[in-house]
């Protein structure tokens, strides 16, 4: 398990580490799944590299979730804000055989979204979205974090 992944460094030990048959585990920071590609290809991993030992990229964010006590108007229990506690949206882009001949071949970040989109990957906004509609989290919450 890797913290984070900032540097070329870190990012050649993480790619040296799944030669070797490791599971690797790391954090990484960008907007979205797809981006993690390119930010790794950025830091200076090959995509013949990336293509081959990438298995998959969850990306996530938190919102806050509206207080179950006055559902969003404010209360003594959410310090009159209307939320109280946080949970996450997720997107999780599955490297299939498509994908990783689009990371190999460079393919540019929208057309591995689109890809990993075609074959069913759901975005945090559609996630987002799954949570207004149930009630845990308001759509103004979800819009100011995907700034979608």
């Amino acid at each position: 398990m890797i913290g984070e992944i900032r540097d070329q460094e870190t990012a050649q030990i993480a790619i040296q580490a799944s030669l070797t048959g490791h599971l690797v585990l790391a954090t990484l920071h960008t907007n979205d799944a797809a981006s993690a590609v390119t930010r790794l290809m950025d830091m200076g991993v090959e995509p013949f590299l990336l293509s081959s030992y990438l298995l998959g990229v969850l990306a996530q964010r938190l919102v806050r979730k509206l207080c179950t006590h006055c559902h969003g108007s404010g209360c003594a229990h959410c310090a009159n804000t209307g939320y109280n506690g946080r949970t996450g949206i997720y997107e999780l882009l599955n490297v299939s055989d498509t994908i990783r001949d689009q990371i190999h071949a460079r393919a540019p970040e929208s057309s591995l979204r689109s890809r990993a989109i075609s074959e069913g990957m759901s975005l945090m906004r559609e996630d987002g979205e799954r949570l207004v509609k149930i009630g845990i989290t308001s759509q103004e919450e979800l819009i100011r974090v995907t700034r979608d």
